[in-house]
């Protein structure tokens, strides 16, 4: 699967599957929360390490993402624990929902404790399961290889 195809399937659907954070999407006042969940796809590194630990570790794509993201969400909420509100921390699980789920074709999910307090004040997130079989990640978003 092309990173572009995974970004078309999240960036297209995401409203109309994830009804009530529609607004994490379409929001100014979210976009920057938005555009570094797009931005974390987008890097084919830091997109391909959310999915090496979530299917090797059984760590979250959740807890990596905001680890990887931490000094990044430090400067967007201006505090130093980077600490998010409910409607935030739900809508950027929903956001990984959707590429695990809908995008990457994977079948199941469940909640595990990720315990990151001190910063984000997040305790739990989704690890996903049941990948597709013959599931690759492919090029660049804009890359036709």
């Amino acid at each position: 699967m092309k990173i572009q195809a995974i970004l078309e399937k999240v960036t297209d659907e995401f409203g109309s599957t994830y009804t009530q954070f529609r607004e994490f999407q379409q929001n100014p006042e979210y976009r920057a929360y938005w555009d570094k969940c797009i931005e974390s796809v987008t890097d084919r590194d830091i997109f391909m390490s959310i999915i090496f630990c979530n299917d090797v570790f059984g760590i979250p794509p959740v807890k990596t993402f905001l680890t990887v993201y931490l000094e990044n969400f430090i400067s967007i909420t201006n505090d130093e624990q980077a600490r998010l509100d409910s409607f935030l921390k739900r809508s950027i699980g929903a956001f990984w929902g959707m590429v695990f789920k809908f995008a990457l074709g994977y079948t199941e999910q469940k909640s595990v404790s990720i315990s990151m307090t001190k910063h984000y004040g997040v305790k739990t997130a989704s690890v996903y399961a049941g990948k597709p079989v013959n599931l690759t990640i492919g090029g660049k978003p804009n890359e036709t290889c």
